[in-house]
């Protein structure tokens, strides 16, 4: 395909100029690798976005994306609007040291949905 092509044209000089994983533009879409994963209970590494696969959306749009916030799971914060950033902090036994606890709990929403779009490496 010619995106793949344009890549590899464009990766030949790529570790000449700057970091390989920050992308590439073709056509007016920017390419970047996305790496991001986890390990589940049973210990099984999970990828956030399949391989061959990636998702395709706009950037600089108005009002499409959003990041709400949740309160902290403590008592004083039952019922009130969240916050980006929980911190507590707590002495320990015989003050030899201060324990500390911090929490977000972002929730990431499109607001037009129907402009996300999967694509698939062939």
């Amino acid at each position: 395909s010619k995106v793949k092509e344009a890549y590899e044209r464009w990766q030949e000089g790529a570790a000449l100029r700057n970091d390989m994983r920050s992308g590439f533009t073709f056509c007016g879409i920017t390419f970047e690798e996305y790496r991001g994963q986890a390990t589940d209970p049973e210990g099984t590494v999970r990828r956030f976005i399949e391989r061959d696969t990636g998702h395709c959306f706009p950037v600089g749009t108005a009002s499409t994306f959003t990041t709400y916030f949740a309160p902290a799971d403590f008592n004083e914060t039952v019922n009130t609007l969240g916050q980006p950033l929980y911190a507590k902090q707590e002495p320990r036994r015989f003050d030899r040291g201060t324990d500390l606890h911090t929490q977000s709990n972002p929730l990431p929403m499109c607001h037009r949905p129907a402009i996300l779009v999967k694509i698939v490496a062939t």
